[in-house]
């Protein structure tokens, strides 16, 4: 079964938690997913684990083309103490909700990943956040927005649709 990732508004809860007084970009998806997630976090390690070939082609084009511009390849954003996930320091979590991300030269951006439990698994949302700092920000967001969406999408879709036969949460 394939689960749908669904276009919505930006949550206000995602708004609040990005902790940014200013944002120039959101976007937001989400969908029901197969289990039942323990936390936010949870999801968030099964949405950003191992990404799709796709994913790692993309980045590597991403770095090649952004190189000359003095956007660093796998920019390792520093830990704030919370740990990480994948590169991304995570900035705050909850039981319900989680938000990674990091601050650039030319962009700040938050991702926002919460749960709502159900009867049939957990509901996930993620929203992307961004602030840009700079002209060479908004020429960089607007390049590789169709990129953003499609990837959004698809690693969304892995959270939704993945389902661990050891966990006892899986429905």
């Amino acid at each position: 079964m394939t689960n749908k990732v669904l276009s919505i508004a930006t949550p206000a809860e995602a708004f609040n938690a990005a902790g940014m007084p200013h944002i120039d970009f959101a976007d937001g998806y989400s969908g029901q997913a197969e289990r039942v997630y323990a936390s936010a976090e949870q999801a968030a390690r099964v949405v950003f684990a191992n990404p799709p070939r796709a994913v790692n082609m993309l980045m590597t084009l991403r770095n090649k083309i952004m190189h000359p511009f003095g956007i660093k390849a796998g920019v390792d954003f520093r830990d704030l103490g919370l740990g990480k996930i994948d590169v991304f320091p995570i900035i705050s979590r909850t039981e319900n909700e989680i938000v990674v991300g990091g601050d650039d030269k030319h962009l700040n951006f938050r991702i926002w990943i919460s749960i709502q439990a159900g009867p049939n698994g957990s509901k996930v949302s993620m929203s992307t956040l961004v602030k840009i700092n700079n002209l060479f920000g908004r020429i960089y967001l607007f390049t590789i927005m169709p990129f953003h969406k499609l990837l959004s999408r698809t690693m969304l879709r892995r959270a939704l649709n993945k389902s661990d036969n050891n966990s006892p949460n899986t429905r």
